[in-house]
C-alpha cells in the first residue's frame, strides 16, 4: 500500500497497489495446476486467506510441474529411453532450479505466467532458497537411478522429496504477512524442526496408499528401500506382479511401512501441538485439516492395511469432507 500526501492537507491518502494483469493470469494458472493435481493441500488450502492462498498455488504448482516431468515423462520410460534423455531431463532439472531461484521467466519448464506468480509470493518473501535446492536433488536421485539400499538412504531422500515441500507449507501458514513488508518468518526455529516428522509421516501413509498405481506405472516410482523389500521376499521389478497376485507379502511390506510411521506421527503430533501454539486461526484450521485425512488413513492402516492399499484414493476423497 502506498501513501501520500495531499496538497494542502494533514492527513495522507493512501490506495492499494493492483496486482498486474501477468500475476492474476498467473495465479489462476497455478490454481488450475494446484486443483488438477487433487492433492490434500488444495483442499485443506482452501481456509486460507488470499495472500497465503496465493502463496500455495505458485508454489505448489512450481513443485507439481517438475515432478511431474520427472514421474511421468521419464521415469515411466523403459531402460533404453531412461538412458538415452537422461542428460536431457538433467539439464530440464537444472533449467527449473534456475528459474524458481532466479525467478527467470524464459528458458526452462515453468512457464512464464507461473514465474509472474512465484516473483508476486515468493519473490516478497524470506523463504529460503535450500528448499528448492534440496528438492531438486532428490528429484536428481530419481533421475540417476540412485539405487536406494536402507531406511537410512530413504530418509535422506525425504529430505527434498517431503520434507522440502513440507516445509514450504509450514512457511506460507506460519509466515508473518504485512502488504508493506509481505512475508517474514519469525518462528522460534528453522522450518525443517516442525517439517520433518509430519512430513515423513504423511509420506509414508501416502506410499502405502498409491503402492499399488505407482507398482503398475514403473518400479522407479517405488520409493521403499530395498532391504525393507528383501526383508519381505519381494524385489522392486516384482512388485507389481505380487500386487496382481495379491501375494501375502505385499500385506507384509505394507504393515512395516506403518510401523515405522509409528515414531514419526508421534514426534509430527508434538510438534503440531507447538504450531498450533504459534499460527493464527485460519492457519491452524489448514493444517489440522491437512493432517487430519493422513491420521484417518493412518488409523484405516493400523487396522487393516490391505484396505487402504485397495481403497486409499476413495477413502482420501472421504475424509476430504
Amino acid at each position: 500500500m502506498f501513501c501520500v500526501r495531499r496538497t494542502g492537507g494533514s492527513r495522507p491518502f493512501c490506495f492499494q497497489l493492483i496486482k498486474p494483469k501477468e500475476v492474476k493470469a498467473g495465479i489462476a494458472t497455478c490454481r488450475l495446476v494446484a486443483k488438477r493435481a487433487n492433492a490434500n493441500f488444495f483442499y485443506a488450502s482452501q481456509i486460507l486467506k488470499t495472500p497465503r492462498r496465493e502463496f500455495f498455488y505458485a508454489t505448489y504448482a512450481a513443485m507439481r510441474i517438475i515432478d511431474d516431468v520427472i514421474d511421468e515423462d521419464f521415469l515411466t520410460l523403459d531402460a533404453k529411453n531412461r538412458n538415452r534423455l537422461e542428460a536431457s531431463f538433467e539439464r530440464k532439472l537444472s533449467r527449473w532450479l534456475q528459474q524458481v531461484l532466479q525467478l527467470e521467466t524464459v528458458g526452462g519448464p515453468l512457464p512464464p505466467g507461473i514465474i509472474h506468480a512465484l516473483k508476486y509470493t515468493i519473490g516478497r518473501s524470506d523463504l529460503t532458497q535450500s528448499v528448492w535446492r534440496d528438492l531438486a536433488a532428490s528429484l536428481a536421485m530419481d533421475i540417476k537411478g540412485s539405487d536406494m539400499q536402507s531406511w537410512d538412504d530413504f530418509l535422506h531422500y525425504c529430505k527434498g522429496a517431503t520434507i522440502s515441500p513440507a516445509s514450504i507449507y509450514i512457511y506460507l501458514l506460519a509466515a508473518t504477512y504485512t502488504k508493506e513488508k509481505h512475508f517474514e518468518y519469525k518462528l522460534p526455529h528453522e522450518l525443517s524442526y516442525y517439517a520433518r516428522d509430519l512430513a515423513i509421516y504423511c509420506y509414508i501413509v501416502h506410499i502405502v496408499r498409491d503402492l499399488t498405481k505407482d507398482a503398475i506405472a514403473s518400479p522407479r516410482l517405488i520409493t521403499i528401500p530395498n532391504e525393507l523389500l528383501f526383508e519381505n521376499g519381494l524385489s522392486r521389478s516384482t512388485l507389481s506382479s505380487s500386487l496382481k497376485n495379491n501375494d501375502p507379502a505385499i500385506v507384509s511390506l505394507a504393515n512395516n511401512l506403518i510401523q515405522r510411521a509409528e515414531p514419526f506421527y508421534y514426534n509430527g503430533h508434538e510438534v503440531l501441538l507447538e504450531l498450533n501454539k504459534l499460527l493464527g486461526f485460519s492457519e491452524k484450521i489448514a493444517l489440522n485439516k491437512l493432517i487430519g485425512i493422513y491420521d484417518q488413513l493412518y488409523e484405516v492402516a493400523k487396522n487393516n492395511v490391505q484396505i487402504l492399499i485397495e481403497r486409499g484414493q476413495a477413502l482420501e476423497e472421504k475424509f476430504r469432507t
